[in-house]
């Protein structure tokens, strides 16, 4: 690295570790769960390509678990090559629960690939060398993504019954994503900006993730609680942040108790 996590100082070299860890303990969680949803796909050519991303999603992990050899030791987690290792993890509460429903694997795919593909386009012009050009490789994997999530959404959006489901799955995923990146103002998050590690505050992330998501729900007709102000900004309800676990950065509360369908 010409730019070393050394030159950020230890509360921004902290937090820059907490972030790259934070992205990667969801995309491996995201491969384990796609594994399992894949096999419930409704077409053979579903569960393939829900098997393919699976593999890249865990492949990006690894490549930003990579980077933690940067940091010092004291600040960087151990990566997760088991579920069970660490007993801290940096994932969204609802990847962090088994389930085998379809319908939630589109969801949880929609929202969280959007999300992290958010941060990592805030990353492209990082002052921290080895996190862009890991950023810009990822993000080289992440429009194939887009397009199979998009796809599965519109099959299902077919269906009166199944968009039922999957609006409901969307709505009880929805806060908890949206929480993910942290309230306004966040310290930690502030650093990493003045540092230059990151491009965009939190509140712009968020609404970055909702100008991706909003077109989907458009094309759907799915209703979700956000809507594009006359300004241009996206509102949404107000978020559950007494539940929020801002150094793990996930709903203390499970998803399933919010979600109205089965998962």
């Amino acid at each position: 690295m010409s730019e070393t996590t050394f030159e950020l100082g230890t509360d921004a070299a902290a937090g820059a570790a907490n972030l790259v860890v934070a992205v990667a303990d969801n995309k491996f969680f995201l491969a384990h769960r796609l594994a399992t949803w894949g096999v419930g796909a409704p077409f053979l050519e579903s569960s393939v390509a829900c098997t393919a991303i699976a593999q890249e999603e865990a492949g990006h992990a690894r490549v930003l678990y990579s980077l933690l050899e940067h940091f010092p030791r004291e600040l960087a987690p151990v990566p997760l090559e088991r579920e069970e290792d660490r007993e801290r993890k940096y994932a969204l509460s609802f990847l962090r629960e088994p389930s085998t429903s379809w319908i939630r694997g589109v969801a949880a795919l929609t929202l969280v690939d959007r999300a992290l593909t958010a941060v990592l386009e805030a990353c492209r012009d990082s002052s921290l060398v080895e996190l862009r050009k890991r950023a810009l490789r990822i993000l080289g994997d992440e429009g194939f993504h887009r397009k199979y999530a998009d796809g599965r959404v519109r099959e299902l959006a077919a269906s009166q019954v199944e968009a039922a489901g999957l609006e409901a799955e969307l709505a009880a995923l929805l806060p908890e994503t949206l929480c993910w990146f942290g309230p306004a103002g966040e310290p930690g998050l502030e650093l990493l900006v003045g540092a230059g590690v990151l491009s965009q505050r939190n509140e712009e992330l968020r609404q970055a993730f909702l100008d991706s998501l909003g077109p989907v729900l458009e094309r759907t007709g799915l209703r979700l609680p956000v809507e594009r102000a006359a300004g241009g900004a996206w509102t949404y309800p107000e978020l559950p942040w007494a539940e929020w676990d801002s150094l793990e950065r996930r709903l203390t509360a499970p998803a399933t108790t919010r979600a109205t369908t089965s998962a």
